[in-house]
């Protein structure tokens, strides 16, 4: 109930607004409740830095209208290095590697995203 209450006061919207607007980005809360749920497990083995750094990437990829709800985008960091993988379309990909490239904790980008037919395999070092 408090979280509804700070909720009401910090934006003016109903609950049908609200519900509304939960549906329109179901698509990404699920994304990012998978991702949540995944992440419980690698933070209580550790992981800290690459759940953080994995999760920068993934805000940075909901925030750019080039990425944000591409279907078939992949992503997950282990050890400084974030794999890119699924099939999306070729400019898809090339924001996603700009994107990766440029975030914080990410040492390194692997490339294993497929574009309309082809399968990439490339590693990227970050300048």
């Amino acid at each position: 109930m408090k979280v509804t209450r700070l909720v009401k006061g910090a934006l003016p919207i109903s609950r049908v607004g609200m519900a509304l607007w939960a549906w329109n980005n179901r698509d990404e809360l699920v994304k990012w409740g998978g991702f949540a749920v995944g992440a419980v497990g690698r933070l209580a083995e550790g992981e800290s830095a690459d759940v953080l750094a994995e999760a920068r990437l993934r805000a940075r990829f909901t925030a750019d209208a080039r990425t944000r709800g591409a279907d078939g985008l992949r992503v997950s960091v282990a050890d400084g290095v974030a794999t890119l993988s699924g099939r999306v379309p070729t400019e898809v990909r090339d924001a996603a590697l700009e994107i990766a490239s440029a975030s914080s904790g990410i040492r390194r980008v692997r490339d294993d995203i497929s574009t309309t037919g082809s399968r990439l395999g490339r590693v990227r070092a970050r300048s």
